[in-house]
């Protein structure tokens, strides 16, 4: 072989090992960006993970904090009902203490007037007072309709027997009064219905027997600022009852002026009425009432005599109202 043959011969095998030198560092070139693509592609599935797992636990922190804030509310509304009840209960516990505290005031009044005389009415009156502190129920008062009061107290008591509400509705009463109405033609006394509309009755608060109650004819509903009837106090039952037991207890005891005493009096005339006098010396003659004695059925009246007003007393049956 020739030389020039042996020098291409040599660069060829020169040119095939620096090819394959090419091709090897090409593949090494390509393993390592596949190396670094591998390693860039696990960073941005661990920046994925990390993020989704920062979302996640950004969510529960969230949901726990709305939990919380849930628990704190309904604490709270707890804690606010129950401070309400405290509220109503420690309202009604002064009630009843003010209400105690009168009573022993009362009892105490009651006691010093003691050493005066009473007559029978009033003596009544404060034994009624005593007992209702050992009577079983409470007082309400009940709305009807008007004229029908005493209707109502039987038909209640009619109930009472038909669904057998003893032990549950004890008493019904009607509040009465005496009346001594004055007129021209005399006087009258009657006795009539003190609080027109209303009826008294001892009960306990138990829904059903309040129900029947209610379906009772003549009656329109239980008195009270709610749905809930307001019983009365002692005092106030006191009041609405007292002059019907003081007039009872003294027509039994047979003291005739002092039952008069207790009496409402109403009369015809009124202070500055025009009237014409019908009987007398100044029959015919216009007068004005000046004054008014009930109890003597007379009148005081200013007759103008000479241009002056003269005072007069005349009877009521001496006198007419002019229209």
């Amino acid at each position: 072989m020739t030389d020039e043959e042996n020098l291409e011969q040599a660069q060829a095998q020169i040119d095939d090992i620096e090819a394959e030198s090419l091709s090897e560092d090409a593949a090494e070139g390509v393993a390592h960006d596949m190396e670094e693509a591998g390693e860039l592609a696990s960073e941005v599935a661990e920046d994925i993970k990390s993020e989704e797992t920062g979302d996640a636990d950004e969510l529960d922190q969230e949901t726990d904090d709305r939990a919380e804030m849930l628990a704190e509310d309904a604490v709270a509304a707890v804690a606010g009902d129950t401070l309400a009840e405290d509220e109503v209960r420690l309202a009604e516990e002064d009630a009843e203490a003010s209400e105690e505290a009168a009573e022993q005031a009362e009892e105490t009044a009651q006691a010093a007037e003691e050493e005066q005389p009473l007559d029978a009415g009033e003596q009544a009156v404060r034994e009624f007072s005593k007992s209702l502190r050992t009577l079983d129920g409470k007082w309400y008062v009940l709305h009807t309709y008007s004229g029908y009061e005493k209707r109502v107290k039987s038909n209640i008591e009619s109930r009472v027997a038909s669904f057998g509400l003893e032990d549950t509705i004890f008493q019904v009463e009607v509040p009465m009064e005496e009346v001594e109405k004055h007129t021209e033609k005399g006087k009258k006394v009657i006795t009539r219905v003190r609080i027109p509309g209303y009826v008294l009755i001892r009960m306990w608060p138990d829904e059903n027997a309040r129900r029947i109650v209610r379906e009772t004819e003549g009656v329109t509903g239980f008195v009270g600022p709610t749905r809930e009837p307001a019983p009365l106090t002692r005092k106030e039952v006191v009041q609405m009852l007292a002059p019907m037991i003081a007039s009872e207890a003294l027509k039994a005891a047979g003291d005739k002026p002092a039952a008069a005493k207790k009496r409402t009096l109403e009369v015809s005339y009124a202070v500055g009425d025009q009237v014409t006098v019908t009987d007398g010396p100044f029959t015919s003659m216009e007068a004005v009432v000046s004054d008014i004695e009930p109890t003597t059925q007379k009148l005081t009246v200013l007759v103008s005599i000479f241009g002056r007003d003269t005072p007069v007393e005349l009877g009521f049956n001496q006198v007419e109202k002019l229209d």
